[in-house]
C-alpha cells in the first residue's frame, strides 16, 4: 500500500492534517498494527481435505520462556524475560517450503514440518501481498501499577514474509506481462502474436493511493488553481509561438527549454497557455509549484509519473508493477524517483517508440521549498538530456533568475542541451502587451459603471500612458492596478484611479527594488494599498498576514485562522477590506474551505524585505511568536485532565492526549458555525485543541516555544507518545533550564538507583565528565575509551578537564554474551505508552556497548546512589544521575537519560 501524503512528512504539515480520532483506553501502538486473527479453534483457517495452516501463519508463536536471573527487586517472581539466544534459535527453526515454477492445485506438506503448507495457499487466502508479522508474545507484567512489555535484546518486531504464489504469465513475441485478474490461477497456456495487458489490475485503489504521494493541485487544470493565470488575448503571442514550436520541432538535441524572468512578468500565464495549447498527440504532465501549499519539490517526479499514468495505459501498468514490488518507492529520494519513473521506462525498457512525444512542464521552480532540491532537479533533467538526446521527452522549466539557478544554466556542460526564453521586464514586446491589457481591462471597468460611461474617454490617454509606463512589462503591476481600481467594495473607480496616479508620482520609498522601473513602482503600489488600512484594524491585518507568512497555520481555511486569532467574522473582513487587490479573500460562505492567499508572490517578497516594506525585520520569528501565543491561548482554555484517562484524542504524530472530545467544550469560538458551514463547533474545537498541542510539540526546539508554559502543556496532557514527540528536548529543558522552578513546585524527586530499572532506560543518553587539571596529589581518571565510535566534544576555555558525549540505547545487540554481573543489560522493558515513540528509532543510532555496560554496572554496584527524576503524565521519567568518581574522589560524572515507568519507591 502506498504511504499517504501526510505520512511522508518528517515533521507534520498543518495543511494536510486529518481530523483526530479517539481510540479507546489502553491503546497500544503495537496493537494498532497487529494483524487480526481468528479464534475458536487451533487452526481456524483450513481447507477441506488439506492440512491446516501452521501456527505462525495466523498468530505469533508461543516461545518457551525461561525466568530471568536478574536481581532487580521489582522482578522477584512477578514477570519473565526473553533470552536473545532462545529467540534466535527458535526463529531459525521456522521453515518455509519452496514453490515450483507453476502453482499446483493440490497442497503438499514439508517433511520437516508436517503442518506446513505451500505458500500459495497463503496467497489464495490472503491475496498477493500477504505479509505476516511474527513477534514474541507480549509478556505484560506489572511494576507498581505500570504496564510493561519485555522484549529480548531489542526485539523490535521481526517480520517474516511468506512469498506470494507466482502469477500467471502471458507471453508474446516481444514482452511478458503479469496478470492478477481474469486469468489468475490459470497455467499451461500462452498468448501469441500480440501485446496483452490485463486491465483488471487497475480496479483497486492504486491510482488513488499514488495521488496522495503527489503535489496535490499542481496540474494545470486543477481546481486548486482556478482561475489560473492566463495571458490576455492578443498578448505574449511571439513567446507562446516559440514555445509551441520548441515542443513540435525538438528532436535529437536541445530537449530542455528554460523560461526565465523577474517576478510578475507573466511566466505562469505563459506556461498555462502552453499547457492548454499543447498538441493533442503529445502526452504531457504539468507541475505548477507555488509557495501557496505546492512547494514540496521532492514530490515533483511522482507528480509527473501520476499524470503520465492517467494519460498512458502502458506507463500506468509499468509503474504499478514497480510500486507493487516496492511500496516504499514513493517515499524514496528524488534521484530514485527519476531513475525508476523516467529513466527506467523511457530509456532502459524502451516502452515507447521514437515517434511518440512526451512533454513535462515545471513552472515556478524557484518557489520549490529548497534551493538544494531545485538544483538537484535541474541536474537530473539536464544529465538525462545529455545522456539521452533521442529520448521522447521534452522539458520546459520556468523560474526567476535566482543566482543558484542562473549559475546552474551558465555551466558549460549544460549550455548545449537547453535553449533560453528570457522574458525581460523592459522588452518592447512585454511593454506593448501590458499596455494592450491595461487598455482593455480599464475599458471593461468603464462599461460597468454608468457614471463613467457618460465620459467620452476614461481614463484619458495621458493617464493610461502614465500607468503603462510605470508598469513597463510587469503584468503583476498591471493586474494589481486593475483589481485596485475595480474593487467593488469602494465602488468608485475614478477615485481609485487617482490613488494610482498619486502613487506613481510619489515614487518608491528608499530601499525599494531599484531606484526606478516597474519593480520599484510595484513596491510603491503595495505601500499605497497598505496605507489605506485604518490604524484601528491594522493589528488584526498584521496578524492575518503573519499567519499567512508563517509555516504553522498558513494552510488552514480562513474561518479556522480567524478562530485561532480570536477574530469575529466582522473583524476579520474589516481587517482585509482594503487588501482585495493583493490578497485573494474567500466569500464568507466558503470560509471553511478556502485559504487566505496572495495573488502574487511579489507581495510576499515585499513584506519579507524590511527595507522595502518596513513590515517586520524578521518575519519568520514574528510568525513563530504569534503561533506560540495562539497555541498556548487555546490549550490554556482546556482544563488539564487529571487521573487515568478513559478516552484519548489522537494528536497528530505527537501521540494521544488524555480525555475525550467533551474536554474541548470550554474553548471559545470567535466565529462559530451556522447553516453555511459543514464543520460543527464541536469538531472545530477539537481540531483547534489537538492541532495547538501538536504544533507546540513539533516546534518545541524553537525559541518562541521553548518556555515553561509549553513544557507544562507537553508533560501533563499526554496519555501516550507518538513517533515525533520531543522527549529529549523536554529532558534537557527540565534539568538545564527549569530545575529551580520544578523543585519549588515539588515536581523533581530524588530516588535511589535500586528503584530504577536499567532495562527501562531507552533512547538518548547524555554523558558529561569534569575533572580539575591542576590537581597533582591524585591520579585523575578519564572514562573516555578510544574505541568508542560516538563523538567526544571538548569544552574549551575552562580550568577543568571537561568533555561531553552522547550515545543511544535502542537496538540492543551485543557483540558478546551479556556478563553475569549485569543481568538486565540485554533486556528491554517499556511501558506500552512509550513503545511507539521508541520503536521509531532504528539501529542506525550510535550505540556503544562499552559505555552501556559501564552504566549498567553502575546500577548493579551502586544501588544506593541517588538520582534526580521528573515524571510526566505518561510515567516517563526524565533522569539525571550525578556522582563523584569513587577512584579519584574529585572528578564529576553526570548522566541524563529517559526511564520508561515509575520508580518502584513511588506509589
Amino acid at each position: 500500500m502506498l504511504i499517504s501524503d501526510s505520512t511522508l512528512s518528517s515533521s507534520p504539515k498543518r495543511m494536510s492534517r486529518q481530523p483526530p480520532a479517539s481510540p479507546s483506553s489502553g491503546h497500544s501502538p503495537s496493537d494498532r498494527h497487529r494483524p487480526e486473527t481468528s479464534s475458536g479453534s487451533t487452526h481456524p483457517l483450513t481447507l477441506a481435505g488439506h492440512p491446516p495452516l501452521p501456527p505462525f501463519v495466523n498468530s505469533p508463536p508461543n516461545f518457551p520462556v525461561q525466568p530471568s536471573t536478574s536481581t532487580h527487586p521489582s522482578e522477584r517472581g512477578e514477570y519473565q524475560n526473553y533470552s536473545f539466544d532462545q529467540l534466535s534459535t527458535q526463529l531459525s527453526e521456522l521453515q518455509f517450503t519452496q514453490t515450483s515454477s507453476h502453482p499446483h492445485p493440490h497442497l503438499t506438506t514439508s517433511s520437516s514440518h508436517p503442518d506446513s503448507t505451500r505458500p500459495h495457499l497463503v496467497h489464495a487466502l490472503f491475496g498477493n501481498n500477504a505479509v505476516h508479522d511474527v513477534q514474541p508474545s507480549d509478556n505484560i507484567y506489572s511494576m507498581r501499577g505500570s504496564i510493561y512489555q519485555d522484549y529480548p535484546i531489542y526485539q523490535q518486531p521481526t517480520y517474516l514474509q511468506v512469498p506470494p504464489a507466482p502469477r500467471p504469465t502471458f507471453s508474446s513475441h516481444r514482452q511478458t506481462y503479469y496478470g492478477q485478474g481474469m486469468f489468475s490461477g490459470s497455467h499451461h497456456f500462452s498468448l501469441e502474436g500480440s501485446t496483452f495487458i490485463d486491465n483488471s489490475i487497475t480496479v483497486d485503489n492504486f491510482m488513488k493511493e499514488l495521488l496522495q504521494a503527489t503535489i496535490i493541485g499542481a496540474e494545470f487544470d486543477s481546481s486548486d488553481r482556478d482561475p489560473p493565470p492566463r495571458c490576455h488575448p492578443g498578448t505574449r503571442l511571439a513567446i507562446l509561438q516559440r514555445c509551441l514550436d520548441f515542443i513540435i520541432q525538438c528532436r535529437n538535441e536541445g530537449k530542455l527549454r528554460w523560461i526565465v524572468g523577474a517576478a510578475g512578468v507573466g511566466k505562469s500565464a505563459v506556461m498555462q497557455i502552453v499547457a492548454e495549447k499543447t498538441p493533442d498527440d503529445v502526452i504531457f504532465a504539468s507541475v505548477f509549484l507555488s509557495v501557496n501549499g505546492r512547494a514540496d519539490g521532492t514530490k515533483t517526479i511522482v507528480t509527473i509519473a501520476y499524470q503520465l499514468a492517467v494519460k498512458c495505459e502502458l506507463y500506468r501498468h509499468f509503474i504499478r508493477q514497480e510500486i507493487t514490488k516496492d511500496p516504499s518507492l514513493v517515499r524514496k529520494s528524488l534521484s530514485v524517483h527519476f531513475q525508476k519513473f523516467i529513466v527506467e521506462p523511457f530509456i532502459h525498457r524502451h516502452l515507447f517508440d521514437p515517434p511518440r512525444q512526451f512533454l513535462v512542464l515545471i513552472d515556478g521552480l524557484d518557489e520549490c521549498d529548497s534551493p538544494r532540491t531545485q538544483r538537484e532537479l535541474l541536474a537530473l533533467i539536464s544529465d538525462f538530456c545529455i545522456s539521452n538526446p533521442t529520448s521522447p521527452i521534452a522539458w520546459v522549466v520556468a523560474s526567476r533568475p535566482e543566482p543558484h539557478i542562473t549559475s546552474f544554466f551558465d555551466n558549460v556542460k549544460v549550455v548545449s542541451v537547453y535553449s533560453k526564453e528570457e522574458m525581460a521586464v523592459d522588452s518592447e514586446e512585454a511593454c506593448d502587451d501590458v499596455q494592450r491589457y491595461l487598455r482593455h481591462e480599464l475599458r471593461e471597468i468603464q462599461f460597468a459603471y454608468p457614471t463613467l460611461l457618460r465620459k467620452r474617454q476614461w481614463p484619458s490617454e495621458l493617464e493610461l500612458t502614465r500607468i503603462a509606463a510605470a508598469a513597463g512589462g510587469l503584468f503583476a503591476y498591471a493586474s494589481t492596478v486593475v483589481r485596485y481600481i475595480d474593487d467593488s467594495r469602494y465602488g468608485d473607480p475614478a477615485t481609485q484611479l487617482n490613488d494610482i496616479l498619486v502613487s506613481i508620482d510619489a515614487g518608491p520609498k528608499d530601499g525599494a527594488s531599484g531606484t526606478n522601473g516597474p519593480l520599484a513602482q510595484l513596491d510603491a503600489l503595495y505601500e499605497r494599498i497598505l496605507s489605506k488600512v485604518p490604524d484601528k484594524v491594522m493589528d488584526n491585518t498584521r496578524m492575518l498576514l503573519l499567519l499567512r507568512l508563517g509555516d504553522d497555520w498558513s494552510g488552514e481555511p480562513f474561518r479556522v485562522q480567524c478562530n485561532l486569532l480570536g477574530l469575529t467574522e466582522d473583524a476579520a473582513y474589516g481587517a482585509i477590506r482594503h487588501l482585495h487587490s493583493i490578497v485573494k479573500v474567500s466569500a464568507p460562505e466558503s470560509a471553511d474551505d478556502e485559504l487566505l492567499e496572495f495573488f502574487h508572490k511579489s507581495f510576499e517578497d515585499y513584506l519579507c524585505d524590511f527595507k522595502r516594506s518596513g513590515f517586520s525585520d524578521n518575519v519568520k520569528a514574528d510568525a513563530q511568536q504569534l503561533s506560540a501565543r495562539i497555541s498556548l491561548r487555546i490549550v490554556q482554555q482546556v482544563t488539564d485532565f487529571d487521573g487515568a484517562a478513559s478516552e484519548t484524542l489522537k494528536c497528530g504524530a505527537s501521540g494521544y492526549l488524555k480525555g475525550g472530545p467533551d474536554i474541548c467544550k470550554t474553548i471559545s469560538l470567535s466565529w462559530p458555525g451556522d447553516e453555511r458551514f459543514a464543520m460543527e463547533d464541536e469538531g472545530l474545537k477539537l481540531k483547534l485543541y489537538t492541532y495547538a498541542i501538536d504544533n507546540i510539540a513539533s516546534n518545541f526546539e524553537k525559541t518562541s516555544f521553548y518556555s515553561i508554559s509549553c513544557f507544562q502543556a507537553l508533560t501533563t496532557r499526554f496519555a501516550e507518545y507518538g513517533s515525533f514527540f520531543p522527549f529529549n528536548l523536554l529532558r534537557e529543558f527540565a534539568f538545564n533550564k527549569l530545575r529551580p522552578e520544578l523543585a519549588e513546585l515539588g515536581k523533581v524527586k530524588r530516588v535511589p538507583l535500586w528503584a530504577l530499572d536499567y532495562a527501562a532506560i531507552w533512547g538518548k543518553i547524555d554523558f558529561r565528565f569534569k575533572s580539575p587539571i591542576c590537581r597533582t596529589d591524585v591520579e585523575i581518571s578519564d572514562p573516555w575509551n578510544s574505541s568508542c565510535d560516538h563523538e567526544k566534544e571538548e569544552v574549551t576555555g575552562s580550568q577543568q578537564k571537561h568533555w561531553s558525549t552522547f550515545y543511544y540505547r535502542y537496538a540492543i545487540m551485543p557483540r558478546s554474551p551479556a556478563p553475569a554481573d549485569v543481568p538486565r543489560l540485554d533486556i528491554c522493558g517499556l511501558k506500552k505508552a512509550h513503545f511507539q515513540c521508541f520503536s521509531f528509532y532504528s539501529s542506525l543510532c550510535i550505540q556503544c556497548n562499552y559505555c552501556l555496560r559501564r552504566l549498567a554496572r553502575h546500577f548493579v554496584n551502586n544501588p544506593d546512589h541517588v538520582a534526580t527524576v521528573f515524571i510526566d503524565s505518561t510515567e516517563m521519567c526524565y533522569v539525571e544521575l550525578s556522582f563523584v568518581d569513587p577512584d579519584d574522589g574529585v572528578s564529576e560524572w553526570r548522566y541524563q537519560f529517559l526511564h520508561s515507568g515509575l520508580p518502584t519507591c513511588i506509589p
